[in-house]
């Protein structure tokens, strides 16, 4: 009796066990299935042709001026005189098209190149070779246009920016970031520079509306708000 009483507790314990261990098992089963899949959240970035382009962004502040073109979300954006993409790459993050313009094919064949080592995110961006007096936009093809560092270099620029509004969508905005006058450790000399009034006096000539001019958020340049 006492044999049989013996297996009876030792067959206990070893059920119990069985179904602890059992439990432990599913447990570590169910944790796994659980746990997320981590990928790497950080795309490629390009890699501009220059420290000095590298740099810039210490004293750019390309989030202010981002920050300047709104929500941009399903919009279309026009980058005149993109260079090397330092904004096409950024704004390709936020917008669903981005329109790269320039006048330099080296520069736009350095943007493609960079599209194609960064991966598809950056697969919105369209480059556009375009002469220096023409904004080479379709009609209405725009939601917002970004203009950095190039307005002096733009001739005839009353007419260009007549021009340029044929290429934006009505309610359209227009941002111009461009280099102060006096003396700062960036950009050019002044005789290379334009002032904010002249500016905003071109754009009034020009048809542009609602003109609004920041010359605080950026340290060495302005920033300059139109609608179209």
């Amino acid at each position: 009796m006492k044999r049989i009483y013996l297996f009876l507790i030792m067959g206990f314990l070893a059920l119990s066990c069985g179904n602890n261990q059992e439990k432990e098992n599913s447990d570590q089963v169910q944790k796994t299935e659980e746990a997320p899949v981590l990928t790497n959240p950080e795309a490629v970035e390009p890699v501009f042709p220059d420290d000095a382009e590298a740099e810039r962004t210490d004293w750019q502040n390309p989030e202010t001026v981002l920050q300047a073109l709104g929500n941009l979300n399903s919009k279309t954006v026009a980058d005149i005189g993109a260079g090397a993409g330092y904004f096409s790459f950024k704004l390709a993050r936020l917008a669903q098209k981005v329109i790269a313009l320039d006048i330099d094919p080296n520069a736009l064949e350095y943007i493609n190149e960079q599209k194609e080592i960064v991966g598809n995110w950056a697969d919105n961006i369209e480059t556009r070779l375009t002469p220096p007096d023409v904004p080479n936009l379709l009609p209405d093809e725009a939601d917002a246009v970004l203009v950095v560092n190039t307005f002096y270099f733009i001739p005839q620029q009353q007419l260009y920016f007549e021009r340029l509004k044929e290429g934006m969508k009505p309610d359209a905005e227009l941002v111009i970031v461009d280099f102060k006058k006096g003396e700062i450790p960036v950009g050019p000399s002044d005789d290379r520079k334009m002032d904010v009034s002249e500016v905003k006096s071109i754009l009034r000539k020009a048809g542009y509306r609602k003109i609004s001019i920041d010359e605080k958020s950026l340290e060495y340049q302005y920033i300059i708000k139109a609608v179209n």
